[in-house]
């Protein structure tokens, strides 16, 4: 419905603003980069004049491109107001506001510049990753329709390579280690070029992004099951036996006493799943050090990966190649029950997934002892990979897995 779709649009632009006018909101694990400043002249203009233009102290060290950031008189006549920044000069340090009867600075007031951070990454995300991954990070770029693998879709907040349990979100440094050193045999390169600031600032941005389009999905499920457009017309038919003008004052009602709490908690939630995702427990630590690399070893491993235990070449294939046959089934969407109309095995994004060829050698999440390890404890988020925790295996069986898959690249 319309009428729902409105108020969730309105709340999202309210909590986050949107790619091209930023909104801080406090309850995120965001690090929006908020700067004091203060006036310390006023231009004189002419009555017309839309804006009011003056000098600032205190932005010498902040992002030299503001325009569009919100910014919040902290004293003087305006405290409290909230102006959108039209232009700025990092030269001068002139900044215009839009000039209302609410907004009168004066030298010497005080404001805060909010979301600088965040402006910061985003303009870095749009000059090197928009292409790809689109502007609201939806995966849908320009340049996406020629990529095999498509570019992730960062709205689910699901991230594929991380150092984290199974059930939890991925961590900075995950990020920031997939900007570095891009995804092996995939489109996404590396960045290194990129300094360590400039990859944390994108990252940041992208993390705003995932929230974002948690909330927006949590809020949409929220409503959907009783206000979509097919409930509507169900409702209001001649079975139905409700009218389109009381379902319309339902929604109103739910809109105005219980939505509010609904757009808090489903912001809330996601947040505080970022922010566990960043704790030290939530990270994935072998409490064994490394099974030495040994015949022994590897024979071990090559019987566990061909059990019923682990059923690892019912994907990968007996041989490690990739061809297993889970990949000749045709499998089920979750999401819609129906079956893809392609054989074999497809992420949550309904992307055709290929289990890995392991004689290759090429392993996207890393090639790192430690890297096969997490993806055989925690599994592939958004994949059918399946994490094989701590009650699944033992640490040694774990790394008996880890030494047999990495001499694969070398056997015959």
């Amino acid at each position: 419905m319309p009428a729902a779709a409105k108020p969730v649009k309105e709340a999202l632009v309210r909590q986050f603003g949107n790619p091209l006018a930023l909104t801080q909101f406090e309850g995120l694990p965001t690090n929006f980069g908020d700067v004091e400043g203060k006036v310390k002249s006023v231009e004189a203009s002419a009555a017309d004049a839309r804006l009011i233009r003056f000098q600032a102290t205190g932005l010498e060290n902040a992002y030299d491109k503001l325009q569009g950031l919100p910014l919040e008189w902290t004293s003087g006549k305006s405290q409290g107001q909230i102006s959108r920044i039209k232009e700025y000069d990092f030269e001068t340090g002139t900044i215009a506001v839009e000039k209302t009867a609410e907004i009168a600075p004066q030298p010497g007031d005080t404001f805060l510049v909010e979301c600088t951070r965040l402006q910061f990454g985003r303009d870095l995300y749009n000059r090197h990753c928009m292409h790809c991954h689109g502007m609201t990070g939806e995966g849908t770029g320009p340049t996406s329709r020629y990529l095999n693998p498509p570019p992730r879709d960062f709205r689910p907040g699901i991230y594929k390579y991380t150092s984290t349990k199974s059930t939890d979100k991925a961590q900075v440094q995950d990020l920031e280690r997939t900007v570095k050193e891009g995804i092996a045999g995939t489109y996404m390169p590396s960045f290194k070029l990129l300094t360590e600031d400039e990859v944390s600032a994108i990252v940041n941005y992208v993390i705003w992004l995932s929230i974002r389009g948690e909330t927006e999905k949590k809020l949409v499920d929220e409503l959907f099951l009783d206000y979509s457009q097919e409930t509507f017309k169900e409702r209001t038919s001649e079975s139905g036996g409700e009218t389109p003008e009381e379902v319309n004052e339902e929604l109103k009602e739910y809109m105005e006493l219980d939505f509010p709490d609904t757009l808090d908690f489903a912001t809330s939630s996601v947040a505080e799943a970022w922010e566990e995702a960043n704790l030290e427990e939530a990270l994935v630590i072998p409490e064994t050090p490394r099974v030495p690399d040994s015949p022994a070893s590897r024979e071990r491993g090559r019987k566990l990966y061909l059990s019923d235990k682990t059923k690892c070449a019912t994907c990968h294939g007996p041989q490690g190649r990739g061809n297993g046959s889970a990949t000749q089934d045709f499998w089920t969407n979750p999401v819609t029950n129906e079956k893809y109309p392609n054989r074999g095995l497809h992420d949550i994004w309904g992307n055709q997934l290929p289990p890995r060829d392991l004689h290759r050698g090429i392993y996207r999440g890393g090639r790192r002892p430690i890297d096969i390890y997490r993806r055989i404890y925690a599994g592939i988020k958004g994949t059918p990979m399946p994490a094989f925790g701590s009650s699944a295996l033992t640490d040694e069986e774990r790394w008996d897995l880890v030494n047999y898959v990495m001499s694969l690249p070398y056997s015959r």
